[in-house]
C-alpha cells in the first residue's frame, strides 16, 4: 500500500505547525510568552500528527483499493485501462512501440474444482507475486479478471518479448515443482501501434493468440499423455 496520503497529511501538518508557532512567536517576541507559545506548539503537534496520520491512512486505503486487486495485490483492471493511454502517449513521445501480454492459467478450473477454491486463490497469488517479481520493473502487471492477467511492456523487441515468456514458465515450472500445483500459463502478444492503438483493441487480439497458443498447449498434453499411456 502507498503513503502518499500519510506522507502529504503529516508534511502539511509539520508546515502549519511551523508557520502557526513561527508567526506567534514573532509576535510574542522576546517577551516571557514565547516559552507558553511554544509549549502549546508541542501540544498542538502531539495531537495533529496522529489525527494527519490516520486521514492519510485513509487516503491511502481509498488508493489502494481503487488501484490495486485485492486478492492479488497487482494493479486491477481500471487501473490497467487508466494508465494505458498515458504509457502510450509517453512511448510515441519517445518514438518507441508497446506490447501487451495476455497471461492466462491453464487448467484452473481443475485447480478450483479438484483443491477447493481456498487453493486456488492461493496458486493465483502465487503466480501473481511470480508475475510480479518475474518482470524487469519496466513492466506493468494486471489482473485483467479470473485467471487471466495483463501485462504492459514498454518495449516490442521480440527477442525481449520471448525471452520474458520463456523466464515466466521456467519460474512458474518451478513454482509448480515446489508446491506440488500443476501450473502453466498461455500467452499471446500485441504490438501497440502496429496493431492497435486501443486498449481494447489490443487485448482482444493478444487474448486471440493466448487462445490459440492454450490449444497448442492441450495437444502437446494429450500426446504426452497417449505417449504415456
Amino acid at each position: 500500500m502507498c503513503i502518499v496520503g500519510r506522507v502529504t497529511a503529516c508534511a502539511i501538518a509539520l508546515i502549519t505547525i511551523l508557520l502557526t508557532v513561527g508567526l506567534s512567536v514573532w509576535q510574542a517576541g522576546a517577551s516571557s510568552q514565547a516559552l507558553p507559545v511554544a509549549a502549546q506548539a508541542v501540544a498542538v503537534a502531539a495531537f495533529a500528527f496522529p489525527v494527519a496520520w490516520f486521514l492519510g491512512l485513509k487516503y491511502d486505503r481509498l488508493l489502494s483499493s481503487s488501484t490495486l486487486d485485492y486478492l492479488t495485490g497487482l494493479c486491477n483492471r481500471r487501473y490497467m485501462e487508466q494508465i494505458f493511454p498515458k504509457i502510450r502517449k509517453r512511448a510515441q513521445r519517445k518514438r518507441k512501440k508497446i506490447t501487451v501480454l495476455m497471461i492466462d492459467v491453464n487448467d484452473f478450473k481443475e485447480v478450483n474444482d479438484k483443491l477447493g477454491h481456498i487453493q486456488g486463490d492461493r496458486a493465483l497469488k502465487m503466480i501473481s507475486q511470480l508475475l510480479g517479481c518475474g518482470t524487469k520493473q519496466v513492466e506493468i502487471v494486471g489482473r485483467w479478471g479470473g485467471d487471466e492477467f495483463i501485462m504492459i511492456c514498454p518495449y516490442s523487441d521480440d527477442r525481449r518479448i520471448e525471452t520474458l515468456i520463456r523466464q515466466l514458465h521456467e519460474k512458474l515450472f518451478k513454482l509448480s515443482a515446489s508446491t506440488g500445483l500443476h501450473l502453466s500459463i498461455s500467452v499471446g502478444s500485441a504490438i501497440c501501434p502496429d496493431q492497435g492503438s486501443e486498449l481494447n483493441m489490443l487485448v482482444q487480439i493478444a487474448d486471440n493468440r493466448m487462445y490459440a497458443d492454450k490449444q497448442l498447449h492441450k495437444l502437446r498434453a494429450a500426446d504426452l499423455a497417449a505417449m504415456q499411456a
